[in-house]
């Protein structure tokens, strides 16, 4: 890994460059502590959407709940994944981050005290933006730091949020049908990561000439490229998030237990596989990797829904699906940052961002209208179909073989 060196006393004050250019134990350091909130992002998600017939049940609502809960859950994500990627170019990343995390500490507690419908939706939207303004900053914290190191860096994002998912389904199983424990864990742990996060990142994060840079800036052939692969992901994930739990316990009428081993299967490949995939993508061009990503996306979107009650075949098809997921929009969100001037990182990453939730909002609703078809037409069409278009957009897209970081800390 190379790690570019500078003169550390030219600048007043620390900021996360400097640290992170000062040795490789701050680097790792930086980037492990930015990656936690990945995490509890993955965890609520698995806690809410795989209990989620327990939840909705709870409320008194009927399944088609599912999907609006769903779509506004990644409303709130929408519309602020623009302001987290905004910020991170124009205000403090770390107050940004620790003000996201607060509001998702929060309502992921919220989620598990929700007694009607109107406090569900609401405790989700607010999630939501809790997590669509620390997602765009924190992939763009780690992605920005070194052009060299932008794959691996962003791939303890995605780690991290494997991580997440593969605990959600099997530390709320135990405690169903009665859910609200897990939530509170999740509150905790967001409180334990706001301290963490405060005594360790630097207030500032780099310093480098001011550049007035327009918004068109970020529209570089790529960009556009990866926003429509990138919004179709969008629905095909939230097709997923939203219904797939349901189709492995009604659908196929498979028992909790087994279930939540399938499921948690899609974190256990984002676990295994970020790292690698990231290294990939620093060593061999993002442009490829990410639509290996895709690839592997669209081979579990597909194969999920076409093995019926194979729970061999399931887990694996998850498992392709999650190394696919672990890793793609952060690799996405570093080929944006490799593609547009060093002082719009944050704002391409936020509209990416943006984009793919704006696809997210479709997802469980194309899902639940196609639901009288039956589960697998459903998640062939939402995810398969989706899939496949998302992965040939990526082969439209060109290779960035030169930095465009400006290291002047």
């Amino acid at each position: 890994m190379s790690i570019h060196k500078s003169n550390l006393e030219s600048s007043p004050s620390p900021t996360v460059r400097s640290m992170a250019q000062k040795s490789r134990t701050w680097f790792l350091l930086i980037v492990l502590i930015a990656a936690i909130p990945a995490f509890l992002e993955g965890f609520d998600s698995e806690l809410y959407f795989f209990g989620s017939p327990y939840i909705v049940h709870n409320v008194h609502a009927t399944a088609a709940l599912l999907g609006s809960v769903g779509t506004g859950f990644a409303l709130g994500i929408a519309i602020f994944s623009i302001v987290g990627g905004y910020l991170f170019d124009r205000f403090s990343v770390k107050y940004t981050v620790m003000l996201s995390v607060t509001i998702f500490a929060v309502f992921t507690v919220m989620t598990g005290y929700a007694t009607t419908p109107a406090t569900l939706f609401l405790a989700r939207f607010l999630v939501g933006i809790g997590v669509g303004i620390f997602q765009p900053a924190i992939v763009a914290l780690l992605g920005d730091i070194f052009f060299e190191t932008r794959g691996r860096a962003v791939s303890a994002f995605a780690i991290f949020f494997g991580g997440g998912l593969f605990v959600g389904p099997l530390l709320i199983t135990p405690f169903l049908p009665h859910y609200q424990t897990p939530f509170i864990i999740s509150g905790v742990a967001a409180v334990i990561s706001l301290i963490v996060f405060y005594f360790v990142i630097p207030r500032t994060y780099k310093e480098v000439e001011k550049r007035t840079i327009r918004f068109s800036g970020i529209f570089h052939r790529n960009v556009v490229i990866l926003s429509g692969s990138i919004f179709m992901f969008g629905i095909v994930l939230f097709g997923y998030l939203g219904y797939y739990s349901d189709y492995l316990l009604k659908g196929l009428a498979l028992s909790p237990g087994v279930a939540a081993g399938i499921a948690s299967m899609g974190g256990l490949g984002g676990l295994i596989c970020a790292y690698p995939i990231g290294y990939l993508a620093d060593r061999f061009g993002r442009k490829y990797i990410v639509s290996l990503s895709a690839l592997l996306i669209m081979i579990g979107s597909l194969g999920m829904f076409s093995v019926s009650r194979n729970v061999t075949a399931l887990s694996v098809m998850t498992f392709a699906f999650g190394a696919g997921w672990g890793i793609y929009v952060d690799l996405v969100a570093t080929m944006g940052q490799d593609s547009v001037d060093d002082s719009i990182a944050g704002t391409v990453t936020g509209w990416l961002f943006l984009v793919f939730n704006v696809g997210a909002l479709l997802g469980g609703p194309i899902y639940a209208a196609l639901m009288p078809s039956g589960f697998v037409l459903a998640g062939l069409v939402t995810l398969g179909l989706s899939s496949v278009i998302s992965l040939v957009l990526t082969l439209l897209t060109r290779p960035v073989l030169e930095s465009n970081i400006i290291l002047s800390d």
